[in-house]
């Protein structure tokens, strides 16, 4: 189970407290949202960067004026 610290400030006593059923399912909700939320912009830039390239694939290539 996840855990929090917590520091007195007056004494500077400092505490670990098991995190609750309810704190520890809203963290794991927490942590699994902000994965989803990287896979999905991980899948945006993979998206334009493939798009990028396929332009850059299309675009026409100058042409070669060495003697």
């Amino acid at each position: 189970m996840t855990h929090r610290i917590v520091v007195n400030v007056e004494t500077g006593v400092t505490s670990i407290i098991q995190y609750t059923a309810e704190e520890q399912a809203v963290h794991d909700a927490a942590v699994a949202a902000q994965a989803e939320a990287q896979a999905l912009a991980d899948e945006q830039e993979l998206a334009e960067a493939q798009a990028l390239a396929d332009a850059q694939a299309d675009a026409p290539t100058p042409p070669n004026n060495e003697p």
